[in-house]
């Protein structure tokens, strides 16, 4: 059919030229799909009726037909297929448990047989141990006996050899402080006393002898040689107590470079690892107000502070003019002593030291150590394998046997002085280095007090007299020196004092006034001058 707008024919392969042309070339699709809408609405409407059923209850379990009598769906084949699926469905569901349940008995019956097998090795090995357990204890009493025995006599060689080694160890420090003593010239010398006696002196220093002072005759020890003493004596003590292997209660530092002679530490401030200065080359007090001369003098407050061997005057002006270097090289000459009360208690002189009197001859005791070697126990070792050890020994059974020289030691593990039955032999000892300071302290104060007192014999009384006859007394405005106004006192007791300090210088005594005094024919003058004041 034509076009009436164009007149062309509605052929799909011509062009469209106007709107009935393309009007024409729409309504053919738009039927077929009006067709398919609708077939899709039937078949929804057919699948419905076989998944959820009829609404019409009577209708339920009738198949449905079509408009010409024909079966359209048959809702029981439809229900028999899908219960046949689900059937199949859990049916393979079923096999497949079934398979794995099958594997899994199969590993079972795997493991059992392994289980068997191990089962099998075990009783074997077991019944394999329990014959070995059978012949290993077949007469283990007898050859546990034999073991104990191999066992105990390789510890009785191993401590005899010890103990070989450990007294060749005291015969080799034997030999070495006794060639110390000797190179350091450790001597003793006999005099005859006043009283007719003979009195012992100690020495010490190669060439010129110098004497070891006991701690009692201090006063009257010139200083230089007091010194010089104080100095070989402790570094003979430093060696000597590095031989022994001996850690000494007090330390001693010995001169080197920035420290010209030696000092002392009181026992708490020892072994502190701290560099000290030389006492007074550094003055107690700073002028300096700098932040650095601060840090200094903050860093020093807490150095130890050492106690000093040796002294510049004699020690009665030592202690009028400079106290504290006076309790400074008591201290230091008591800590001394104490070192060798200690160092000999030891070495086995343990109840030589039983007051502070004891102490104070350092010359004899360090003689009687070194050189005499009173503590030297020579014992004989006795073979162990000749022996037989019924019973064990302990070793922290207190000490009955007495101790040698040379036989603690704080450098070897064998007769170890810290252990606990060599400290508890060398316990209760009731001396310090308090009580000794003090003691020697009251006896020199003491000593210092008497020689204020002096004999007068006829002739200086006489000579007194003329000079008090002759002299007039100073009283007033006369000043001596820079000591302060005098106080009345006669010119009687600056000449004294000048007699009792001329007098101190060892002169000479006549025996003629040695034998008036002796007789009784002078009288005693406590004599004071003001510059002891």
């Amino acid at each position: 059919m034509d076009c009436d707008i164009c007149g062309r024919d509605n052929n799909p392969t011509n062009p469209l030229h106007c709107i009935t042309c393309a009007r024409a070339y729409l309504e053919q699709p738009r039927i077929d799909l009006a067709r398919t809408l609708i077939d899709r609405d039937a078949v929804e409407h057919h699948v419905k009726a076989v998944i959820q059923g009829s609404e019409d209850q009577a209708i339920q379990h009738v198949s449905l037909t079509d408009s010409k009598g024909g079966l359209l769906v048959d809702r029981q084949e439809c229900t028999n297929n899908l219960n046949w699926q689900r059937t199949k469905a859990e049916t393979a569901e079923t096999q497949e448990r079934l398979q794995l349940i099958a594997e899994q008995a199969d590993q079972l019956r795997e493991q059992m047989a392994a289980t068997r097998k191990q089962l099998e090795a075990r009783r074997a090995a077991n019944a394999q141990r329990k014959s070995d357990l059978s012949s290993a204890t077949y007469g283990i009493t007898s050859r546990r006996a034999n073991e104990l025995d191999k066992v105990q006599q390789r510890v009785r060689r191993a401590e005899y050899n010890t103990d070989k080694m450990h007294h060749d160890t005291i015969d080799l420090r034997m030999q070495l402080c006794m060639t110390a003593a000797k190179l350091a010239g450790l001597k003793l010398s006999r005099k005859k006393a006043k009283d007719g006696g003979v009195k012992d002196s100690f020495h010490i220093g190669p060439g010129t002898q110098l004497r070891i002072y006991d701690l009692r005759d201090l006063s009257d020890a010139p200083p230089d040689g007091l010194s010089a003493s104080l100095a070989a004596v402790a570094q003979l003590i430093v060696r000597v107590a590095a031989y022994l292997g001996i850690r000494l209660p007090a330390e001693i530092t010995l001169p080197h470079g920035d420290y010209p002679e030696p000092t002392i530490f009181s026992p708490a401030s020892s072994y502190q690892g701290k560099k000290v200065p030389f006492p007074g080359s550094i003055p107690s007090h700073s002028s300096g107000t700098s932040p650095e001369a601060s840090r200094t003098l903050g860093m020093r407050m807490h150095l130890p502070k050492p106690r000093t061997l040796f002294v510049d005057r004699p020690l009665a002006h030592l202690s009028a003019e400079d106290p504290p270097a006076y309790s400074s090289f008591i201290e230091g000459i008591s800590l001394l002593a104490y070192n060798v009360a200690w160092l000999c208690r030891t070495q086995g002189m343990k109840d030589s030291f039983k007051r502070w009197d004891d102490v104070c001859p350092m010359g004899r005791n360090l003689y009687r150590l070194l050189v005499a070697q009173e503590s030297y126990i020579p014992q004989r070792l006795e073979n162990p394998l000749d022996k037989d050890m019924n019973t064990n020994l302990s070793r922290s059974a207190l000490r009955k046997t007495p101790v040698g020289f040379g036989q603690l030691s704080h450098a070897t593990s064998h007769s170890f002085l810290g252990i606990a039955e060599n400290a508890q032999y060398l316990s209760g000892w009731g001396l310090s280095p308090t009580k000794i300071v003090d003691e020697l302290k009251a006896f020199l104060l003491a000593e210092q007090q008497a020689q204020e007192w002096d004999v007068l014999n006829q002739k200086e009384w006489e000579d007194m007299e003329n000079l008090v006859a002759e002299d007039p007394v100073l009283v007033g405005e006369k000043r001596r020196g820079n000591t302060g106004v005098d106080d009345g006192r006669s010119y009687l007791a600056s000449t004294t004092s000048i007699r009792r300090a001329s007098s101190s210088q060892n002169i000479p005594v006549s025996e003629g006034e040695q034998g008036e005094r002796k007789k009784g024919t002078s009288g005693w003058m406590k004599l004071k001058s003001r510059q002891e004041e």
